[in-house]
C-alpha cells in the first residue's frame, strides 16, 4: 500500500499520526522490543547495556550536527529556538549522563571513542547525514527518533524503579515534561507538512518507516549483533 492510499483511509488523522500508522507492525517492534523490556525489568546485563550505549553515543555528534543544521535550515525564528533549546540538552545533560555511565559500566575513553560500528549504527549516521539539507526530512528523522524512544519509556516508567542508575536515567530523561512537550512540537511540525506534493509525502513516509525499521534494528543488534545482517539493515534515499 502505498502513503497516499493510506492516508485516503484515515482522512481525520493528523499526518503524524497517519505516519505512525502507515508503518504500524514496525512501530511496534521499535516502542515493545525485548530491549526496551529488559531495560524496564533491570534484567539487562551490563554487556548488552555497554554495548547499546557505545553505539547510541557513536552517532551523537551526528545527531548534533543534524539538529545544528536543521535551526539553520528552520523557516522561522520559533522553531529555530525551539530546536536549540533541544540542541543544549543534547550537549549538556545528555552527554553528562553518557560519561557517567561509561565510567560506571567500566569503559574507558578508547571503548567509546572509536568503536566498531554496527551496520545499524552506520546506517542510522547515513540517514542522519543524508537529512540535513531538508528541514522536512530532518524533522521526520528526529519525530521518529524521539516520539518513539518517549513511548517505550512510558511504557517502562510504569515499571517499579530500577538499582543501577544507568538504566534507571535513561528512562527518566525520556519522560521529563519537557521532553514529552518537545515530541509533540515535533509532531506538530510533521502535521504541518500535510499539504505538500503527493511525492514529497511518499517520500517523508519512506523515510518515516526506515527510521522506524533502524530503531528497532538497532535495540535487536544490541541484544545480538549477529541477529541484524548488513544486507538486512534498512536502507532509504532521502
Amino acid at each position: 500500500m502505498h502513503f497516499a492510499d493510506y492516508r485516503q483511509q484515515h482522512p481525520q488523522q493528523r499526518l503524524s499520526e497517519q505516519l505512525r500508522g502507515y508503518v504500524e507492525h514496525d512501530w511496534a517492534l521499535a516502542v515493545n522490543h525485548p530491549f526496551t523490556e529488559a531495560l524496564g525489568d533491570d534484567q539487562l546485563t551490563d554487556a548488552v547495556y555497554a554495548r547499546y550505549l557505545v553505539q547510541d553515543y557513536a552517532f551523537i555528534d551526528t545527531l548534533v550536527n543534524l539538529v545544528a543544521r536543521t535551526i539553520a535550515n528552520a523557516p522561522a525564528m520559533p522553531p529555530k529556538t525551539v530546536l536549540a533549546g533541544f540542541l543544549a540538552a543534547l550537549t549538556s545533560d545528555e552527554n553528562t549522563y553518557f560519561l557517567r555511565s561509561f565510567e560506571a559500566l567500566g569503559l574507558n575513553k578508547t571503548d567509546y571513542l572509536s568503536p566498531e560500528l554496527h551496520p545499524v549504527s552506520q546506517a542510522i549516521i547515513s540517514t542522519l547525514k543524508a537529512a540535513e539539507d531538508s528541514y522536512e526530512a530532518a524533522i521526520i528523522c528526529l519525530c521518529v527518533a524521539e516520539w518513539s524512544y518517549l513511548s517505550w519509556s512510558q511504557q517502562q516508567a510504569a515499571k517499579p524503579r530500577g538499582s543501577r542508575f544507568y538504566l534507571q536515567e535513561w528512562i527518566d530523561l525520556h519522560v521529563l515534561p519537557e521532553f514529552e512537550q518537545f515530541v509533540g512540537w515535533l509532531r506538530g511540525q510533521v502535521d504541518s507538512f500535510a499539504d505538500r506534493d503527493p511525492a514529497t509525502l511518499e517520500r517523508l513516509a519512506d523515510l518515516f518507516r526506515c527510521m522506524t525499521v533502524l530503531e528497532h534494528q538497532f535495540f535487536s543488534a544490541s541484544l545480538d549483533p549477529t541477529s541484524v545482517t548488513e544486507q538486512e539493515v534498512a536502507h532509504v534515499i532521502v
